[in-house]
């Protein structure tokens, strides 16, 4: 059913968006605070614009433009600073900060270039040219030629942005104003200039703008309008600066300020006619259309300022504030003034998003990216583009997955893969910067992605095939250690990234491995400095504490993987998980409710607090009368209080920890607290805790306690709507498309979620005793005087009791007898067949009372766990290989509120009615003759179902537990179970043959036939995995089959559901519990599945919280060769045949059933600290054969 993830609000961010939108001239002194508390150099620009006079004693930095792409130059003696800041050597003219031009943004109209928004912000030098012949010629320098870039999505020409981060710069264009008054559209200007380049009294030149990454963009500007001022980026009337300060009546029209170098974009449509009035709006896109211009009288459905020294304030980005309801259909207009993004959602007003912090702004397009091309689905197709046949059953609908698109046509069609060796290789976090210091050192022309570990891709080839260099990095205490690099060719150094374009007719086990791993780790590249990876994600703490208990804390990452759909696609989804705390050991101590002024003797809490520090770095921070720098320490031990730890010192005198401190200087603070061992196992050392604390950003392969995981669920299960903003918000922190590695190889990323189509299959019916049905709705049905379809019948009725614990504080008598009494009252109505006097019986040993009532023929034991004491797996380990009973455990406060809630002893009676071999429900024949025709090969079929549960990275030790079941009656609701031991690392099950011949073998003893039909659903297992799956497991199935002289026809579907893909509804969230997830019934076999495979997503289940996670199949057999759309239906069906619940279930009951064998015999295993050879350990643990015959469903 995998964890739902819960998250609180984060209130930095989504709820500071629905504040009611202020007057603009309020929000000023807030924006520059804003702005001040992220970067002293914005706080320097705001100033200056606030001191620009307006009464038009200066001319205005709009008139005087160089009109180098668009781009408003420098005043004399401005600067650009590294940060994209203007500091003025005039104060009179250095209002224009931070290069605030307006940039239209082209639609999808008849293939126009995109714009950007150039975009100022963290740590990039812009450097404006400009070309000769503008007013002030002698400003002009190092004139560049405008260099179109050419996009890939169409052919159609992209600007770039002129990013301020990462050191790429983009292309602006400014489109004509409208007609009227001397205006003249895409034209030579009045005064002679040519448009392009050179330009003479009112003309106007197109420039350049380059920025440190060397990467280059055009900038048009094109024709302003003449007259008293009228120019899209002009003085207005009353001599004002247009961005950012405006004059007496006219009107202040301002700019997104990006803090970290982000950008959005943004349209400027010409100012309408009348007196000071300049408006900037943003067009609306969607769907690749985009809305006309704005009418010359005042705004056209969109936003329009007017007069009266309002300041509008167009975003970029795709950040939302609360979402307007999602449109299929186009645009909706005229929404209290707000704009819409290309995705048909609106835009928040700006007090929302200047309300948000910096770090979660984000691009709403990036260049490359049409809008049309990124927000509109891709056409429905019955083929894939590989030839494969694709499902059409089902209502059809749109929705967005959390994947963008990735623009691969500008990347070279080979890479260079070089193993790099660091010595030391130890401590681990130096190779990274070790790396980095040689690249900048020696290879500072070439752009290089390492993995921090052992290799490296190169776009360009080195001149050397190996390279052996001593690099020198500082430590944390400002020392240089000093490192050996070899950087050395490997056996086939080029790597094919040409085959990311032409892996459509390969298989997905043949997927271009090679070039995909090169693909990531260019990718990642941008991340390392950002955050802290642990696998594919990137972790960073988030701006708000969040306390996991038992000393961890969460953190909140990005996880990327690149996807081979039919484009490549990168994957990218919010991910959590528990750190050590940053804090000191006394504080810990403090947590863990330990008195700090005594010695911890309890070994219940010393084992508890050594478990939590046992492989977590400590730092020692000596006091100050040592004169010795922190350092970092492994613990080992807690050992005594400091007056009873001795050791020897160098002169052979004997002293303990107290009077050594003592002696320096230094009286403990805690003398009774005890210290703790670290250092070597030849040398150890006793450190007082005080001194102590646990280091941060510590990265542990543990596996998490309940309460964490209980905390983390209850974080993390949001709606899709604010897991999509969280998203989005990372993107926004980690800016990959301004990475300089990731533009050099020629990567480029969408900003938003693409779109598919999905179905929505029909729910089947299900039937119950007396042909009576039920239709699911919603992911669930109700039961009303609804008897299940099958029990066994037992003439007397099942012999049945309740057994409880009768030590230290028993449960009530009376609370016994009435949870019998709903037993049976309920076993009645369901027509489950208990005998009518169940006995109630007190046991001191759980072992001899389960001894003594098999004896007596009971069938049943309903077994009350108390809150302390008998364990659940002491009870399974007795009763099923000891003894051979069938029991049903409880837990005891549990029982104190079943005879209140009747659903309680509902969903008991589902499980004993398994238990006791009754079918509760199965799919009713369909009645509609499609799909009655649909299914009709479904007969004589045996479901399987299996599943490899693994110990935790810090359990190896533990063997992994395989766990087969299998159906035996005509339904697919009764199933067997087989479970085995293997080692921890093999992933196939090696003993299928054995197995499956105990199915056959049940399965004929009901049926009298083998079955025609094998369909096999396997959980767990990997894309490169499936040869191995296809010739070890189906293989053993096979031979199983021909030994027992039966030849079925076998389809394996391998169920995935450790993956990060989500489905999002183009609509808005309804409430507080609404998650708003797609609907129970959803299926995605569109676009973003491998095209030469036959794979599917299905969301089966309703979310109980948080965001559904679909479950992925991958069809890797079929020698029925049957049709997609029935594997579909069919695997949808089984989702409602888990016997536990009136719910579907997020995947089919043979692999849910499979989970709960393996988890049996993980339960077997409980208890055991060391195992030896796995043979003998599983026939120590042998079910007893009673048992699995009398009751093959017991393990439910």
């Amino acid at each position: 059913m995998g964890k739902k993830n819960k998250q609180k609000q984060n209130q930095d961010s989504d709820n500071k968006q629905n504040q009611p939108q202020e007057k603009p001239r309020q929000q000023a002194p807030e924006r520059k605070q804003k702005e001040q508390s992220g970067d002293a150099g914005n706080a320097k620009q705001d100033g200056q614009r606030g001191q620009q006079p307006s009464g038009g004693g200066k001319k205005d930095e709009g008139k005087k433009q160089s009109r180098d792409g668009g781009q408003q130059r420098p005043p004399q003696g401005q600067i650009q600073q590294s940060g994209g800041n203007t500091r003025g050597g005039n104060e009179g003219r250095s209002g224009q900060s931070q290069q605030q031009q307006q940039s239209r943004q082209e639609g999808a109209w008849g293939g126009q270039p995109k714009q950007q928004q150039q975009q100022s912000g963290g740590g990039q030098q812009g450097q404006q040219r400009q070309q000769p012949g503008s007013q002030g010629a002698g400003r002009s320098s190092q004139q560049q030629q405008p260099a179109r870039q050419e996009g890939a999505w169409g052919g159609q020409p992209k600007q770039q942005q002129q990013q301020s981060g990462g050191g790429q710069q983009g292309q602006q264009r400014q489109q004509p104003g409208s007609q009227g008054a001397g205006m003249s559209s895409q034209q030579q200007q009045p005064g002679g200039g040519r448009q392009y380049g050179q330009q003479g009294g009112g003309g106007q030149q197109d420039g350049q703008q380059r920025s440190w990454g060397g990467h280059k963009g055009q900038q048009k500007q094109q024709t302003g309008s003449q007259g008293a001022g009228w120019s899209n980026q002009q003085q207005q009337p009353g001599g004002g600066r247009q961005y950012g300060q405006q004059g007496g009546g006219g009107q202040r029209d301002g700019q997104q300020r990006s803090w970290g170098g982000h950008q959005g974009q943004q349209k400027q449509q010409p100012g309408s006619q009348g007196a000071g009035r300049s408006s900037q709006q943003q067009q609306s896109e969607f769907g690749g259309q985009q809305q006309p211009p704005p009418k010359q009288g005042g705004g056209w459905e969109q936003r329009q300022e007017a007069g009266g020294g309002q300041r509008g304030q167009a975003r970029g980005g795709d950040r939302r504030g609360p979402q307007q309801p999602y449109s299929q259909e186009g645009p909706q207009r005229g929404q209290s003034g707000q704009q819409q993004f290309a995705s048909g959602q609106q835009r928040p007003p700006q007090q929302q998003q200047q309300q948000r912090p910096p770090q979660q702004q984000q691009q709403q397009q990036r260049p490359g990216f049409p809008a049309g091309d990124v927000e509109s689905a891709p056409a429905f197709n019955t083929v894939s583009c590989a030839g494969v046949q694709r499902g059409t059953l089902g209502k059809k609908g749109i929705c967005e997955v959390n994947y963008l698109r990735m623009n691969i046509d500008k990347m070279s069609d080979t890479a260079y893969h070089y193993d790099v060796t660091i010595t030391p290789d130890r401590p681990k976090k130096f190779l990274r910067p070790v790396f980095d210091q040689c690249q900048r050192q020696y290879f500072s022309d070439y752009v290089m992605a390492f993995d921090g570990s052992k290799s490296c891709y190169s776009v360009k080839r080195l001149p050397q095939k190996s390279f052996d260099y001593e690099v020198e990095v500082p430590d944390s205490g400002g020392r240089t250690k000093s490192f050996k690099i070899q950087i050395k060719e490997t056996d086939i150094p080029e790597v094919d990234l040409a085959s990311l374009r032409s892996y459509h007719n390969d298989r997905v086990f043949d997927k271009p491995m090679r070039a995909l791993q090169a693909l990531e780790v260019v990718l990642a590249s941008n991340n390392h400095a950002l955050g802290i990876r642990v696998g594919r994600s990137f972790y960073r703490k988030p701006a708000e504490f969040y306390d996991l208990g038992d000393g961890y804390e969460m953190y909140t990452g990005i996880y990327q993987a690149a996807i081979l759909g039919e484009v490549p696609l990168l994957n990218v989804d919010i991910s959590h998980k528990s750190f050590p705390k940053t804090q000191s050991l006394i504080q810990y101590l403090k947590e863990c409710g330990i008195d700090t002024n005594r010695t911890i003797e309890d070994y219940r809490m010393k084992k508890t607090i050594l478990q939590f520090l046992k492989g977590i770095d400590i730092v020692y921070a000596p006091p100050a009368s040592f004169g010795a720098l922190p350092k970092k320490k492994k613990v080992f031990d807690i050992g005594d209080a400091p007056a009873k730890t001795f050791f020897t010192l160098d002169d052979g005198t004997k002293m303990n920890v107290k009077d050594y401190f003592q002696s320096k200087g230094c009286i403990l603070q805690y003398p009774y607290l005890n210290c703790i061992t670290s250092g070597s196992t030849t040398k150890k050392i006793a450190l007082p805790m005080e001194f102590c604390s646990v280091a941060e950003d510590q990265v542990l392969n543990r596996k998490d306690g309940n309460m964490q995981v209980s905390k983390m669920i209850k974080y993390s299960a949001t709606s899709t709507n604010e897991r999509k903003n969280k998203i989005m918000n990372l993107m926004a922190h980690f800016r990959h498309n301004e990475n300089l590695t990731i533009r050099s190889f020629g990567i480029q990323l969408g900003s938003n979620f693409i779109k598919v189509h999905f179905r929505l299959l029909p729910p089947p019916e299900l039937e119950y005793c007396g042909g009576k049905t039920a239709r699911p709705r919603d992911g669930a049905w109700q039961l009303a005087d609804v008897k299940f379809l099958d029990t066994s019948k037992v003439n007397q009725g099942h012999k049945w009791a309740i057994v409880y614990e009768n030590k230290g504080r028993p449960i009530n008598a009376h609370s016994l007898e009435d949870f019998k009494r709903a037993v049976q009252r309920t076993a009645e109505q369901v027509d489950v067949r208990l005998a009518q006097e169940g006995e109630i019986r007190g046991f001191q040993n759980i072992d001899w009372v389960l001894q003594d009532l098999a004896k007596e023929g009971y069938a049943l034991v309903i077994v009350v766990l108390p809150n302390y004491g008998t364990s659940y797996s002491s009870v399974k380990q007795n009763a099923e290989l000891k003894v051979g009973i069938l029991t049903q455990c409880i837990k005891e406060r549990t029982v104190l509120r079943a005879p209140k809630d009747a659903s309680v002893i509902h969903n008991l009676m589902l499980k004993i009615n398994a238990k006791l071999n009754g079918t509760n429900h199965k799919v009713s024949e369909e009645e509609e003759a499609g799909l009655k025709k649909l299914l009709e090969p479904i007969s004589n079929v045996m479901f399987m179902g299996a599943d490899v549960t693994h110990p935790s990275p810090d359990q190896r030790h533990i063997p992994s537990v395989v766990g087969v079941a299998a159906s035996h009656d005509a339904y697919g609701a009764c199933y067997n179970m087989q479970y085995r031991l293997q080692k921890s690392t093999v992933e196939e099950i090696e003993d299928m043959k054995s197995i499956t011949e105990y199915h056959l073998n049940v399965y004929k003893s009901y049926q009298n036939r083998y079955p025609g039909h094998i369909i096999y659903y396997r959980d767990g297992v990997s894309d490169g995995q499936f040869p191995k799956i296809k010739k070890d497991e189906l293989g053993g199935i096979r031979r199983a089959c021909a030994q027992a002289g039966c030849k079925p026809k076998i389809t394996c579907l391998i169920v995935v559901k450790r993956h990060h893909t989500r489905f999002f509804p183009l609509r808005q969230s309804q409430g507080f519990r609404d998650f708003n997830n797609v609907e129970p019934g959803t299926v995605v076999d569109q676009y973003i599945v491998h095209p030469n495979e036959k794979q599917f997503f299905l969301v089966s289940h309703k979310a109980v919280q948080g965001t559904a996670k679909p479950t992925r199949y991958n069809v890797i057999e079929d020698d029925a060769n049957f049709s997609i759309d029935l594997l579909q239906k069919l695997s949808y069906n089984l989702c409602h045949m888990f016997p536990r619940c009136n719910r579907a279930v997020s995947y089919p009951a043979p692999a849910y059933l499979a989970h709960l064998v393996a988890f049996r015999g993980r339960v077997y295993l409980e208890g055991t600290m060391r195992f030896g050879n796995l043979k003998d350990e599983y026939k120590k643990r042998s079910i007893q054969s009673v048992l699995m015959k009398r009751n093959p469903m017991y393990f439910v």
